[in-house]
C-alpha cells in the first residue's frame, strides 16, 4: 500500500497503531476482511503532506509530556465498504450513519487521522471520555458545561488537543467528532 505520496508514521518518529487491524472483531471483521481490503500490518499511514504538521503537534504537546498518537490515517475505500456494512449490522444504520462519512471517506485520501493524547511518562493513553457516554460522548462539546471533575477534565484535553491541531491547518472532520481532523490549509478553524 506503500506510495510515493503515502508514508508511514512510525518511521518519522510518530506514534500510532492502525485502529481497524487491532480492533476488527469488535467491529465484525476478520483480519481477512482487514488484509483484503489493504490494511496489511498495524503501522498507520498517512499524506506526506502531514508528516511536518504532525510532527509539530507532536512536539507542541511534548512541552506538557504528552506525545500525539494517530489511531488511524489511510483507510482504503475497500476498507470503508466492508466497515459500513459490518457497522451496520451490528450497530445499525442511524448510528453507524453518525460515525462514518462515506460519501467523502476523507481517510481513504490519506489526509484524515483519528488521534488521542498518550502520557510519555506512563506510555499509555490519555482517556479523553467515559466508554459509559456512549456515541454521544464522541462528538465535539459533549462535555461541555457539565461540572463533575471528569467531565471538566475531559474538556479541558479535548479542547487542548484540537487548539494544537486547528494551529496547524488541521480542521474537525464533518461528523463533528472529537478526534477525527482534516489537513484542510487555508480553511478557517472550525472548532467550537
Amino acid at each position: 500500500m506503500e506510495t510515493p505520496d503515502f508514508v508511514y508514521l512510525d518511521e518519522h518518529g510518530l506514534l500510532g497503531s492502525n485502529y481497524y487491524w487491532h480492533k476488527c472483531t469488535a467491529h465484525g471483521l476478520t483480519q481477512e476482511d482487514v488484509t483484503s481490503a489493504g490494511v496489511t500490518n498495524d503501522r498507520v499511514l498517512v499524506h506526506k503532506d502531514l508528516i511536518a504538521p504532525l510532527q509539530e503537534v507532536d512536539q507542541e504537546l511534548q512541552k506538557r509530556g504528552f506525545r500525539l498518537y494517530v489511531k488511524e490515517g489511510l483507510r482504503p475505500e475497500a476498507l470503508y465498504r466492508i466497515v459500513y456494512d459490518r457497522r451496520v449490522e451490528k450497530f445499525g444504520k442511524e448510528t453507524t450513519d453518525s460515525l462514518l462519512n462515506m460519501t467523502d471517506m476523507p481517510h481513504a485520501k490519506g489526509l484524515s487521522v483519528d488521534v488521542t493524547l498518550w502520557d510519555a511518562s506512563s506510555n499509555t493513553e490519555v482517556l479523553m471520555r467515559r466508554r459509559e457516554d456512549g456515541v454521544p460522548s464522541l462528538f465535539v462539546g459533549f462535555y461541555r458545561g457539565k461540572d463533575d471533575d471528569d467531565s471538566r477534565k475531559y474538556q479541558e484535553m479535548q479542547d487542548y488537543l484540537a487548539g494544537i491541531m486547528l494551529e496547524r491547518d488541521f480542521r474537525i472532520g464533518t461528523k463533528n467528532e472529537f478526534f477525527h481532523f482534516d489537513y484542510r490549509p487555508g480553511t478557517p478553524p472550525n472548532y467550537v
